[in-house]
């Protein structure tokens, strides 16, 4: 199939020779649509879509060139286009910013104050970008000597390469990248009433939205919405490949198929899941539609948007223009194509063709142009006597690369001379600074040192507040203690003393917490009750007793007045040591304390005198000696 006069003032004929004129390319993520334009007495080639792969564009960028050069290369072999191409280009990383400049500049004067901008106004270094802007107009009320308006763009140098490679490798020649907004715009036919500003949109496989005023964009930006995000949503939702999604999703759109159909219906889960991802994927569009239409008014010369022209393969879908509509509360129109020749039974929906049409009605000398050299924006035939000027030229760009390469290092050397002065001086400042830190640090870690000092302290201390609370519970009535020591360890120095003789030696059986308890009791016979007593105290594992004697009847009344029987032969005095589980930390500190440290002991209890109600009548005699029970 075969598209004739498709441009204006171009005149088709059927032939097998090829056409001179570049062949519009517009790659997008799911295809590649070409178009062969005509040039007068040439040939008008058919428009064509060449599906891809998913995965060789994503976004509107290039991923994997040599796969899209392998495609590319099957495409042109197999339809003989010219190799000669211009590429459309739009994708979420493109910068395109509307500057304003003195009206005056013009030439190199204006390239270079363009790039100046560009350093102040994107986000990423030149020496990362392909920069090349655009005249549309001046800034209304000013004087003819005031503002002019640029548009600007710039395109990360990372993705024009891996394009460039894809072409170079499909043997194509690249006559220009434009951008892919202002083709669709210049294909199609709607003049601007006065005071009002063109919303476009494309809703294909991304979101192109441009707004003009008197035909001249004022903003231009591609988004990552469209056709293909709600294809691998719809995809990973109903666990189908990407295909079948781009399938379903265009041919159902916010529709419902029939149950009954050929070759198989489709089920009512798939429609619902398709269905929700079409809405999801409106959404965002429309959202990326009213964020630029914010970003455009609130420019202080703003004109309000009269319309949206809506176009894009998404229009074809059931449904989506009316859901477009109500939720962009504007009235939409379709794009019109009213200077289009009748196309026929040409076989591409018109709504691809935008993009390669634009493209094909462009000139050599449109902007702006993103390829990474502006040197190859035009092609001279070369004569004899172009060929020794350029022989000239050649020698004296040697001799000026000479010259220019001696002063770069020249300037290197100096440069690096100021970089070694000024590595010097913030050295010293550094030092400088570290000096009046210092304290701050010593400070910190000192912090720190006591804080570990504390928590270690912490966990090797026993708990002598319960262990007495709990010795103050177990005492059974007719029993009372003359003294209570508290020790880590047999080796622990106490304030006021040490072990008494009557458990020292019981003491030093067992390297762990102990109370070495002496007193008296009544009777002999409660002694024993006593000592299963301290074994019901928390932590207690051994209890062993040293003594348990009375007096003899022979020698009624001595003992001292320092003892608790006071003389009475049946009351029994005993000495005990209460043995306490150790912690795991505890036998470290009994160690340090043994090294001089400082220990955590109990100090002695003084000595309690039995009430008058425990008081002994008679005193008898009777000794009896044990070990650990």
């Amino acid at each position: 199939m075969r598209i004739t006069n498709l441009l204006p003032g171009g005149r088709g004929r059927r032939g097998t020779g090829r056409s001179s004129t570049p062949v519009a390319l517009d790659i997008g993520a799911d295809a590649v649509v070409a178009l062969q334009a005509a040039d007068d007495g040439g040939l008008v080639r058919p428009a064509i879509v060449h599906p891809l792969p998913v995965g060789l564009v994503v976004d509107g960028e290039v991923v994997d060139s040599d796969a899209l050069a392998a495609e590319l290369r099957t495409l042109f072999r197999e339809h003989k286009l010219a190799r000669d191409v211009r590429v459309g280009l739009a994708h979420p990383r493109l910068m395109v910013r509307l500057v304003e400049l003195p009206a005056t500049i013009s030439g190199r004067d204006l390239d270079g104050a363009v790039r100046h901008l560009a350093s102040d106004h994107l986000p990423v270094g030149l020496d990362q970008l392909v920069v090349d802007y655009r005249r549309v107009g001046r800034v209304p009320g000013s004087s003819t000597s005031a503002l002019q308006r640029i548009l600007m763009a710039a395109a990360r140098v990372d993705g024009i390469d891996r394009l460039t490679r894809a072409l170079d490798g499909a043997g194509l020649r690249l006559q220009g990248i434009a951008l892919s907004g202002l083709a669709m715009v210049s294909a199609l036919d709607h003049p601007a009433p006065p005071g009002e500003a063109i919303l476009y949109v494309q809703a294909g496989a991304l979101t192109n939205v441009v707004i003009t005023e008197a035909g001249q964009p004022l903003l231009v930006r591609a988004a990552s919405a469209g056709s293909e995000s709600i294809a691998a949503g719809l995809a990973e939702r109903a666990s189908i490949s990407h295909e079948q999604a781009r399938a379903y999703v265009s041919a159902l759109g916010l529709g419902s198929a029939p149950h009954h159909g050929s070759p198989a219906p489709i089920s009512d889960e798939i429609q619902t899941s398709v269905q929700q991802q079409v809405r999801e994927g409106l959404r965002r569009v429309v959202a990326e539609v009213q964020s630029s239409r914010g970003v455009y008014a609130a420019r202080p010369d703003a004109c309000p948007i009269g319309a949206v022209v809506l176009t894009g393969s998404m229009t074809s879908w059931p449904g989506v223009v009316q859901a477009l509509e109500d939720d962009l509360h504007l009235p939409v129109v379709l794009a019109g194509r009213e200077s289009w020749p009748p196309l026929g039974d040409v076989g591409v929906p018109v709504e691809r063709l935008d993009v390669v049409i634009g493209l094909a009605r462009m000139s050599a000398g449109d902007r702006p142009d993103l390829r990474p050299t502006q040197l190859a924006q035009t092609r001279r035939e070369s004569t004899s006597v172009t060929l020794v000027a350029q022989a000239c030229c050649a020698m004296l760009a040697v001799l000026a690369a000479t010259i220019v390469y001696l002063v770069v290092i020249s300037n290197q050397v100096s440069s690096g001379r100021e970089q070694v002065a000024r590595i010097s001086a913030e050295l010293v400042a550094a030092e400088r600074e570290a000096v009046v830190l210092k304290p701050y640090e010593d400070f910190a870690a000192a912090t720190v040192t006591r804080r570990e000092a504390v928590a270690a302290v912490a966990k090797t201390r026993f708990n002598w507040d319960r262990a007495l609370t709990e010795l103050a519970s177990v005492a059974p009535g007719g029993v009372w203690l003359t003294s209570a020591k508290g020790t880590l360890s047999p080796n622990t120095a106490l304030e006021g003393g040490g072990s008494e003789g009557a458990t020292q030696s019981l003491r030093s059986v067992l390297p762990v917490p102990a109370l070495e308890l002496v007193g008296c009791a009544e009777r002999e016979s409660i002694v024993p009750a006593y000592i299963d007593r301290l074994h019901a105290m928390t932590g207690v594992t051994k209890v062993g007793f040293s003594r348990s004697q009375r007096l003899e009847k022979t020698t009624k009344g001595a003992g001292g007045a320092g003892d608790c029987r006071n003389g009475n032969d049946r009351i029994a005095q005993f000495a005990l040591v209460a043995y306490f589980k150790a912690s795991p930390a505890q036998p470290a500190a009994a160690a340090a304390a043994a090294r001089g440290g400082t220990p955590q002991a109990v100090k002695p209890a003084p000595a309690a005198a039995p009430s008058a109600a425990s008081a002994p009548s008679k005193q008898t005699a009777s000794t009896a000696t044990g070990g650990s029970k």
